[in-house]
């Protein structure tokens, strides 16, 4: 057996490394002594789980003065011990817990569903304590951020570096070194007892830290990272030869953009300062200017001089967009589906500093707005349809209850247009919808949500910047508790440096952006409806149906004779009331691809 020792916050740790079946005697003992709790960990070949070659090297298990490192990569009865000790365990301490949770189930057969209801995961513990991310100023999430601010900066750096020197001692990058590295390398096997070492006394500081309103959240947020590792777990069907087929359709429109854009004059379509020239000879005056004095090609030039006809802009947007689209998009789904053709969603659902989820993989957040063609790739299963269902205005439903302005709460209970009160307020009775004045009431509604002014009501509803004023001016007149509640919380951001939920979570403002303090409570509130919409539906046995979680709609797969009552019974199951505010839903089924809800004929 290998043994390292080092130290850890003036501490001297032990790490046992297993190599071969005599050295499970001691590891068994150690799991029988602590059989309440212990913190785990694994080593893989990289972040993609579910694909062909993925693999699992190494297991650990750890409590705050010593940790055990097991090869199960060699299987037998290492693996067996392996599957013995989950199985056995209290509590599992984690961190970012259902990454683990799915390598166990993909490679050692132990279904999540077993291990969740003990899993204690510390990235939760860390987001509920502080939920910034370094760049917002705050800790971060990652094991490495916490170690160096908790536990021990010295370990933080030496330690949690050594990955990178192995992948210079190997002669490969940091992505590659995973899979690269010799799995009884000892550096290796220190790098990776140490993680457990580092979550077990993670634990014990973090937990001490969540306040002491947000700590029923603890419960809630590992109920919600569990439904979400379900749907993960799960999948969303490819239409492979679909999406073949459009990576090769994008890859044509690019060049034939490109060569457009080559005739004339521009042999590469991403470099500005030859787009800029083109459009100088073309008689096009560039007026903005980038930080650095160059200057400035935006969406913005581009589009304008598009819809005008200039066939130079038209090009460099074509190829752009063709590009994009098809690199960050098709071509990711076609690497990273698995071997049945399906991809699996990485969703975080504790991202952001207001708790709003992530997705990664299949990036449903940031698709393009209302278009098929991405979102055809997609498809339910075979025999069913794919259902959407979403919330009703949601955050402005949250702001209704939230702030109690009464003429809010009466427009929603009789299910007025709030957008066309808002507008009638500004600009009288006579304001009818699809006008301007109508879409300025509805861009001041969602400026105000977001904690935005007359500034962003200007540039988004394209209206002067006085009348602009004058609209959301009539919004703060006609629905004053929006405003009362917007000070309160303002006050409370200056004063203490955060402000607290209804729910309990513990949102960190700057004093600074105090005016951000309402949009926070708006987003966080909004977000917990959706999560306890999922719960709810995830006691109700539709948790395998469910696909993906985007903000405040749900994506399903039901099956076909069903797909109508199934999608009326989640949006039931989702709608829910704050105070005296219906926060209702709306339901959609379209037909076999996610794309038909956006007008696919498929």
């Amino acid at each position: 057996m290998q043994q390292h020792h080092h130290t850890v916050a003036g501490n001297q740790v032990t790490i046992n490394v297993v190599q071969s079946d005599a050295d499970l005697t001691g590891f068994r003992d150690f799991v029988r002594q602590h059989l309440r709790a212990l913190a785990v960990d694994t080593e893989t070949t990289g972040l993609d789980i579910y694909s062909a070659t993925h693999k699992l090297r190494l297991i650990q298990f750890g409590t705050t003065r010593e940790a055990w490192v097991l090869p199960v990569e060699h299987g037998g009865q290492i693996q067996e011990d392996t599957r013995r000790a989950l199985r056995g365990l209290g509590q599992l301490v984690i961190h970012n817990a259902p990454y683990d949770l799915q390598v166990a189930q993909r490679h050692l057969g132990i279904r999540m569903e077993e291990l969740w209801p003990k899993v204690r995961d510390t990235k939760i513990l860390a987001h509920l304590v502080d939920p910034r991310g370094q760049d917002e100023g705050g800790i971060g999430h990652g094991l490495e951020a916490l170690t160096r601010h908790h536990v021990d900066p010295v370990v933080a750096d030496e330690v949690k570096g050594l990955m990178s020197r192995l992948a210079k001692k190997y002669k490969t990058t940091k992505a590659k070194i995973w899979s690269a590295v010799d799995i009884a390398d000892p550096e290796y096997t220190l790098y990776a007892g140490m993680d457990t070492i580092l979550t077990a006394r993670l634990t014990q500081i973090l937990t001490s830290l969540v306040p002491h309103s947000a700590r029923p959240l603890i419960a809630f947020e590992h109920q919600i990272a569990e439904v979400c590792s379900y749907m993960e777990r799960t999948g969303f069907l490819l239409d492979v030869d679909y999406t073949l087929d459009l990576s090769a359709r994008l890859a044509g429109e690019e060049m034939a953009a490109v060569e457009i854009a080559k005739r004339l004059g521009c042999d590469n379509v991403n470099s500005t300062e030859q787009v800029a020239d083109v459009l100088e000879h073309r008689g096009v005056e560039i007026t903005g200017r980038t930080p650095t004095g160059r200057r400035q090609v935006d969406k913005r030039l581009l589009a304008t001089l598009a819809a005008q006809g200039d066939e130079f802009a038209l090009a460099v947007q074509d190829a752009k967009k063709a590009r994009k689209w098809r690199t960050t998009w098709v071509d990711g789904f076609l690497a990273g589906m698995d071997p049945a053709g399906r991809c699996h969603a990485s969703i975080n659902s504790l991202r952001a500093r207001t708790a709003r989820m992530s997705i990664t993989g299949i990036p449903a957040q940031t698709l393009p707005a209302g278009d098929y063609l991405i979102r055809r790739c997609f498809l339910a299963e075979h025999g069913h349809r794919v259902a959407s269902v979403d919330y009703k205005g949601q955050e402005l439903r949250v702001l209704a209850a939230l702030s109690g302005d009464r003429t809010m709460i009466k427009a929603f209970a009789e299910d007025a247009n709030l957008h066309l009160m808002t507008a009638r307020a500004a600009f009288g009775p006579e304001v009818l919808k699809d006008t301007k004045e109508y879409k300025a009431g509805k861009m001041t509604n969602f400026a105000r949500v977001f904690g935005g002014g007359a500034k962003t009501v200007s540039e988004q509803a394209g209206i002067p910047l006085a009348i602009a004023k004058a609209v959301v001016e009539a919004f703060d007149k006609r629905y004053p508790g929006v405003a009362a509640r917007s000070r309160k919380l303002q006050h409370s951001a200056a004063r203490r440096g955060y402000i607290t939920t209804p729910a309990g979570r513990r949102l960190p403002v700057d004093p600074a952006r105090a005016y951000s303090a309402l949009n926070y409570e708006i987003q966080s509130t909004s977000r917990d409806v959706t999560c306890r919409g999922l719960l709810r539906l995830h006691k109700a046995g539709y948790t395998p149906y469910l696909r993906l979680p985007i903000h405040d709609e749900v994506i399903a797969s039901l099956p076909a004779a069903r797909a109508e009552w199934g999608a009326g019974e989640i949006a039931r199951l989702m709608a829910e009331h704050i105070g005296p505010v219906h926060i209702d839903t709306d339901h959609e089924v379209g037909l076999r691809s996610w794309g038909s809800l956006y007008g696919a004929e498929f």
